[in-house]
């Protein structure tokens, strides 16, 4: 198989370089090309690399092509609306978050047409090229994935936020509290990565009775913390559905 990405940004660029590192496409079975590309390649899969605002113009390439698998990484442009403009085609929705930068994103997909288990394969290998990858059953999921690790690594920097500036005011420099901080979440993220454990049994694990971090969680829910946070991710959810309309 070939691929175009179609959008030579950052995240294009991203893309083009984890699967040739990963070996997923050779050199020469992979092309990138932006708006000042003039030659469309003929190939069996085209990758949507940019803005949403952009893609009913990057779509004339593909005007009248028929039997391609279309993937697209453009938050808000539902799988309707890219059928509708590209009509004949399988059409692949994603969802990577920031960890992308780092070949560790959250990608949510799902795909409107009936992918063989060749392509399903494929479409995994090109999102799991840099990070992990989910597929959902519509778009309805992918809003709410959306909410979730799409604008999830906004909701952890907030927080860790928070942290820092209360470690500021026990007294810490700012310096040594961003690491304290910084820290304390990569400890906690690969804790997590090396059990099968759910986070609340870890969280039991860790919670002595009468302890320090007894005395937290009983303020977080006391404060209704954990509603306060369902309210966040229903924001972020509703206004996922707004720009898919």
């Amino acid at each position: 198989m070939k691929i175009t990405i179609i959008g030579n940004g950052t995240m294009g660029g991203l893309i083009k370089d984890a699967l040739l590192k990963k070996h997923v496409f050779a050199k020469a079975d992979l092309f990138f090309i932006g708006r000042d590309d003039a030659k469309t390649p003929d190939t069996n899969i085209y990758l949507f690399a940019v803005k949403p605002q952009d893609f009913v113009e990057a779509s004339k390439r593909l005007k009248g092509v028929k039997g391609k698998i279309l993937i697209s990484i453009m938050a808000g442009v539902p799988t309707a609306k890219i059928s509708k403009i590209l009509p004949g085609n399988k059409v692949v929705r994603s969802m990577p978050n920031l960890g992308a930068k780092t070949f560790d994103s959250m990608t949510t997909w799902m795909a409107k047409g009936n992918l063989t288990p060749a392509e399903k394969k494929m479409i995994k290998m090109i999102l799991s090229s840099f990070g992990e990858e989910l597929e959902v059953k519509n778009d309805d999921m992918i809003d709410k994935a959306t909410a979730l690790a799409g604008s999830g690594p906004g909701f952890m920097y907030f927080i860790a936020d928070s942290l820092t500036k209360q470690a500021v005011k026990f007294g810490f420099a700012k310096d040594d509290a961003q690491k304290l901080i910084k820290q304390m979440f990569t400890g906690t993220i690969n804790t997590w990565n090396s059990s099968d454990a759910t986070a609340a049994e870890l969280q039991k694990k860790v919670t002595s009775k009468k302890g320090t971090t007894e005395a937290g969680i009983n303020s977080f829910k006391k404060n209704k913390l954990p509603t306060v946070l369902s309210r966040g991710l229903n924001a972020a959810y509703k206004r996922a559905k707004q720009l898919s309309k």
